[in-house]
């Protein structure tokens, strides 16, 4: 008699993966109809999905160089060859728009991604072991918390003027700069979540069935930490692009004549009281793209809650 085989699991892993597939499209079914009913988190991600698709697809939807002057046909109105006008060089706003769009969104997107996978698993690692772990975490957090989020873009973004950085170079500094300042705020909040999430009944359960801590901590406790994570790094996108512009704006970021909407908000401030239509598409851009992850938060918090199903 083969006792071993009465012991093997392979039999159970398809029912138990198809169980787990189950209740992940349960939860997500759920928590898109919890979506669909908040007004506000469609506008987001409908504001959103507009703005990804036309910058994405700018190559396709414009023929114009973003960057190449024409200075016969410089500071336009809006017309049928021009749909949002030229500026003093006469390059393309439209063009210049979504170019600028796509860059500003791929520093946002790499910049939280770096914060959330230095400050996550920091702030897991210190509120579920505590003790040592705890204290040293969180005096690092609180020593770069210390240190205004600005000045270390502008410590940042200095140096790679004084190094001559431009390009692809500068922007990973800048992208460097984000990323470590969005940390600290993500740390504290995972802490927070997990101090609250490790006093619940279902932790001391997959304690006692054997699981050890690192797994609880992943396996059973993260999961529970996504939603205020989610909403923090949907707002905190809004927040890089703004942060970019405003250094463009200060002369601090992009060199010219790379297509940016805080430098080309700048630019625009020469002409304001003859041709005003120039600094507004910038700014409405700015103002535009903040104001669609703002929206989309609360969103996105009840779609990727996993207590939702619960409800």
């Amino acid at each position: 008699m083969h006792v071993t085989n009465l012991s093997r699991r392979e039999p159970l892993a398809p029912p138990a993966l198809r169980e787990t597939i189950a209740g992940l499209w349960a939860r997500f079914h759920n928590g898109f109809d919890e979506f669909q009913k908040s007004k506000t988190a469609m506008l987001g991600a409908i504001m959103l999905i507009v703005m990804v698709l036309l910058c994405a697809a700018a190559p396709w939807i414009t023929s114009r160089d973003p960057i190449k002057p024409d200075y016969r046909k410089r500071l336009q109105a809006p017309n049928a060859e021009y749909v949002l006008g030229t500026d003093r060089f006469g390059r393309d706003i439209y063009a210049r728009v979504l170019y600028g769009g796509r860059r500003l969104l791929v520093i946002a997107l790499v910049a939280v991604t770096l914060g959330l996978a230095l400050g996550v698993p920091t702030g897991l690692f210190a509120g579920y072991f505590g003790g040592w772990a705890d204290a040293i975490a969180m005096r690092i957090v609180d020593g770069l918390l210390a240190f205004p989020g600005i000045l270390l873009f502008l410590l940042f973004v200095t140096l790679a003027q004084e190094y001559k950085l431009d390009g692809f170079a500068k922007d990973l500094v800048l992208v460097l700069a984000l990323g470590f300042a969005f940390m600290p705020e993500t740390a504290r909040l995972t802490r927070g979540t997990v101090l609250i999430e490790k006093k619940k009944e279902y932790v001391e359960a997959s304690l006692i069935v054997g699981n050890g801590g690192w797994y609880t901590a992943i396996r059973e406790i993260l999961p529970n930490c996504i939603s205020p994570l989610i909403v923090h790094a949907t707002v905190y996108l809004g927040f890089v692009m703004l942060i970019v512009a405003a250094l463009s704006y200060l002369g601090l970021g992009t060199s010219p004549p790379t297509p940016d909407w805080g430098s080309d908000l700048r630019a625009a401030q020469e002409h304001m009281e003859t041709h005003p239509m120039v600094a507004v598409f910038p700014g409405v851009a700015i103002s535009y793209a903040v104001l669609s992850f703002n929206l989309l938060g609360d969103g996105l918090r009840d779609i990727l809650d996993p207590r939702i199903i619960e409800r």
